[in-house]
């Protein structure tokens, strides 16, 4: 899967389902300074207390997730195949 151009409009994108029973847990850690380079590809919708944007920045990629409350985590760096694999199991309900 090749990560492409931003899909969505500002302040709307999919809605995230409550997570399967089985869902796999995200590695979730302290979010770091953003670089200078980074882009933002997608996001989920605005309209929901948890917002997941998908992140690429220095020729890898991330999922960052934030909080109606400012809270923000993100995933460790990864490959482009690894994290948009990842990407579409939280659109899923298969991770959290």
């Amino acid at each position: 899967m090749t990560l492409t151009a931003t899909e969505g409009s500002a302040g709307h994108g999919p809605h995230v389902p409550k997570p399967n029973d089985d869902a796999e847990r995200v590695t979730w850690q302290s979010a770091t300074a953003a670089e200078d380079r980074r882009r933002v590809l997608r996001w989920t919708c605005e309209c929901k207390p948890v917002i997941y944007y998908l992140v690429t920045a220095g020729g890898r990629g991330y999922i960052e997730r934030t909080t109606a409350g400012g809270e923000r985590v993100q995933t460790p760096r990864m490959r482009y195949v690894q994290i948009a694999d990842l990407w579409e199991k939280i659109l899923l309900g298969k991770a959290v």
